[in-house]
């Protein structure tokens, strides 16, 4: 009976911790891939008289909105490439993002959410391919969500290093789904043992000295499997999903796109990584969803190398909404463009009144706003 009293106390204690699912910290997420130098992209403005300029600007005049790209994994250096970017081309009121990545820190994903959150009144994320893990915590940071036929989210999941394995890359929820396996499977083992045995003894044993067998016998098979499960790592991933849902409960406080519930549900209710989450699906998490079409559609079918960059790991990053930056620092495609370090953190611009940065906006503004959006179009 005390064997009994331990197993359910460890399928009690088991269910206690799996409440909270268990996904590394995405600022640790890494691969064989990301720890080299990631190659980034600024090619800035796109010209004019590209099919990718033009329609740019036709998307801009049609929303009335600034248009970034940001393809490739989110990290530090795009978080501040993307900053740089947005400092010197904002000019508008309104913004969407044209969001590409398999995922990568989710700290780096909310200080993106919170910079067009800070600078824009209103502010869109469409979604012309894959948009995974911290891409999708930055999702939920937009007022909308533009989606492609052919557009995917992601649960909001880290992936790390397996232990003891080179440059494989294991999901946190597989160590939850593992967990809830070895412990659906032993119980289900116990109960049917004591069952079986008690009854095909035909009274010889009681229900008792069956559960003493059955109970030993679930201990030696459950023993090793628990032995490899170190206390420190479900802590520590435990603070790191409970991170991720901050992010994303924070962002989504301000979107008024998702409610807490939603949070939660893309933490802990899919089984893996790379579960799709579709158009139809997305409908039923965000409040407002809506199919890219259009402009917008055609606009998104045209990053085609973005697309292919982005899972290549490189980061590209593209202005849409202008053809002309007087100012501002550019490299071509080719090229790697230097970060400045000379920009401040979210946290200096996003002070008190007199802390701001908004005399400084206001004159870059003017001094690299050429061209509206209609004459850009016109002219080309």
């Amino acid at each position: 009976m005390q064997n009994l009293i331990s197993i359910l106390f460890f399928k009690g204690t088991c269910a206690a911790i799996l409440s909270h699912p268990f996904s590394r910290n995405a600022d640790r997420e890494t691969s064989a891939g990301a720890q080299r130098r990631v190659h980034l992209r600024m090619t800035g403005t796109i010209p004019a008289k590209s099919q990718l300029g033009k329609l740019g600007l036709r998307a801009a005049k049609e929303h009335s909105s600034d248009l970034y790209v940001y393809a490739g994994r989110i990290d530090e250096r795009g978080y501040e490439a993307l900053r740089n970017e947005v400092l010197f081309a904002r000019r508008s009121e309104k913004a969407i993002l044209i969001l590409i990545t398999t995922g990568g820190s989710g700290s780096a994903a909310f200080k993106m959410a919170r910079l067009f959150q800070t600078f824009y009144d209103s502010f869109d994320i469409f979604v012309p391919a894959h948009c995974k893990s911290a891409g999708t915590i930055l999702a939920l940071g937009a007022n909308r969500l533009w989606m492609s036929p052919f557009a995917e989210l992601g649960p909001i999941d880290a992936q790390g290093l397996q232990r003891d394995e080179l440059g494989v890359l294991d999901s946190s929820l597989s160590t939850r789904t593992s967990l809830e396996t070895i412990m659906e499977t032993s119980f289900r083992f116990f109960n049917d043992s004591v069952v079986s045995l008690a009854t095909l003894s035909q009274g010889s044993i009681s229900f008792k000295l069956a559960a003493e067998i059955c109970g030993a016998m679930a201990t030696n098979i459950m023993s090793p499997l628990v032995a490899r499960i170190d206390p420190a790592v479900l802590g520590r991933e435990k603070r790191d999903v409970e991170q991720g849902i901050k992010y994303g409960n924070q962002l989504a406080s301000i979107s008024g796109n998702a409610d807490e519930d939603t949070v939660v549900s893309l933490a802990q209710d899919y089984p893996y990584h790379g579960f799709v989450i579709d158009f139809a699906h997305a409908k039923t998490l965000f409040r407002q969803v809506h199919r890219a079409e259009g402009t917008l559609l055609a606009l998104g079918n045209e990053l085609g190398d973005a697309i292919r960059h982005a899972s290549e790991g490189d980061i590209e990053i593209k202005t849409l909404h202008k053809t002309k930056l007087s100012n501002a620092k550019e490299a071509t495609s080719h090229g790697t463009q230097d970060i400045s370090d000379g920009f401040p953190e979210m946290a200096d611009y996003c002070g008190p009144p007199g802390e701001t940065y908004a005399d400084w906006l206001d004159e870059t503004r003017q001094a690299n706003d050429d061209q509206s959006p209609a004459e850009d179009l016109k002219a080309a």
